[in-house]
């Protein structure tokens, strides 16, 4: 591990790597609200500022992480988290060890790839997986295990989403007997994303059925939807709409899912990917994949009050006993620190 360190590696490699100490992170902006969760574990997040950049919209930019757009030489980095496989873990070597990522990791520093996605059903799956498995890494993170074995390994840790329950719920419960008879989706360019995401379905449910949606939308769908001016604004809408609409398609578990079920909704959706693990029909949520179905769901909870907010306060009793921000950090600081440790030691 050592043969090929450069001096900001083994700088990084003698110092001490315990619990009590915050580690030095070079990162990159993926998904804003998950990243503003994962940045209370309280570790130094440096993100290289190479194509996505933070949006300001879905998450302030939190005090510990860092947009950078160089690598500053005073740094010691403990650890490289890559949240894709995708050009910037190249761009990651460059800077690092002036080598390409594809000749192996020479920059004395361990590659932690966390995987949020699913591969792309619009191109070919297999070569997808096979490029997958061939990226250098020291170890592999997925949001789930349903999440790994798509990507056609057993072979990695899994860390589930954490929602912060008392940020998404404050008041929960206040507004039950009061919300309003419609039912709330929340996905940003819904109308190019029906792929994954089910805008025909939501269309098809929207045609019988009040439905709002909030999310941004630019380019030729700009207007279709608008997004929340703020989280706070969010949370109101979560807790003030009857119904939470998910047409998700090609999605391991989306993030609003879980917000919007911490906030106490009523939740009806589609029955994929993670979402039978977090929803059991009848218990917190009502889930299928028959549009018809879906569109009898949407109908009795706006009519059945006492139905909806039975399942909203189960919806958000299971976010608070199995999603909960207090277990996503302790799984993160344990997944962070063995990776550190576990490189160091080998």
């Amino acid at each position: 591990m050592t043969a090929n360190a450069n001096k900001r590696a083994i700088r990084a490699i003698v110092r001490k790597c315990d619990p009590d100490r915050k580690l030095n992170i070079l990162t990159f902006a993926t998904h804003e609200r998950y990243e503003e969760n994962l940045c209370k574990t309280g570790h130094n997040f440096y993100s290289l500022a190479i194509g996505k950049t933070w949006d300001t919209d879905y998450a302030p930019v939190p005090d510990n992480y860092h947009i950078i757009n160089t690598i500053p030489d005073y740094i010691d980095f403990d650890l490289i988290l890559t949240h894709t496989s995708c050009d910037r873990m190249f761009k990651a070597h460059q800077h690092l060890a002036g080598s390409d990522v594809t000749q192996g990791n020479k920059t004395g520093i361990p590659i932690l790839r966390h995987t949020h996605v699913l591969p792309d059903v619009r191109f070919d799956v297999p070569s997808q997986i096979a490029a997958f498995q061939q990226y250098p890494r020291d170890k592999d993170s997925f949001i789930s295990a349903y999440n790994m074995a798509q990507w056609g390994t057993a072979d990695g840790s899994v860390v589930e989403h954490g929602v912060d329950t008392e940020f998404w719920g404050e008041g929960w419960g206040a507004n039950n007997d009061s919300r309003e008879l419609y039912c709330l989706s929340v996905v940003n360019e819904f109308p190019s994303r029906d792929w994954c995401c089910g805008f025909n379905l939501w269309r098809e449910m929207a045609s019988h059925t009040p439905c709002k949606v909030v999310g941004k939308c630019t380019g030729e769908h700009a207007g279709f939807s608008q997004p929340a001016q703020c989280r706070e604004h969010l949370r109101d809408i979560y807790q003030t709409a009857a119904v939470f609409l998910n047409t998700s398609l090609h999605s391991p578990v989306p993030s609003v899912l879980l917000e919007a079920m911490s906030c106490g909704c009523a939740v009806v959706s589609t029955n994929n990917c993670m979402i039978p693990e977090i929803i059991q029909n009848g218990k917190n949520g009502l889930v299928s994949n028959d549009p018809q179905e879906l569109k009898g769901f949407l109908q009795l909870l706006l009519k059945d009050h006492d139905l909806a907010k039975e399942l909203g306060n189960n919806a958000r009793k299971t976010i608070v006993e199995k999603y909960n921000l207090e277990r996503f950090v302790d799984n993160w600081n344990n997944l962070l620190y063995s990776t550190v440790n576990e490189y160091r030691n080998t």
